[in-house]
């Protein structure tokens, strides 16, 4: 059991610094060109979908 807890952390630490990345570029993104082009907008997206898993997979350890 331990052993699955350690793998799911891991994961967890993946995901958050792909979120911290994300949010960088969107961050320099909305600095040279503001929020209105598509690369942004998928980032954003990306963004989201990344912290939806995030938190569930959070909430699933709570169950």
């Amino acid at each position: 059991m331990m052993k699955t807890n350690k793998s799911v952390q891991i994961e967890n630490d993946k995901l958050l610094m792909d979120i911290v990345e994300i949010k960088r570029k969107l961050s320099e993104l909305f600095n040279r060109t503001g929020p209105n082009t598509s690369e942004y907008i998928s980032l954003s997206i990306k963004l989201d979908f990344l912290m939806n898993e995030y938190f569930n997979e959070k909430m699933e350890q709570f169950i």
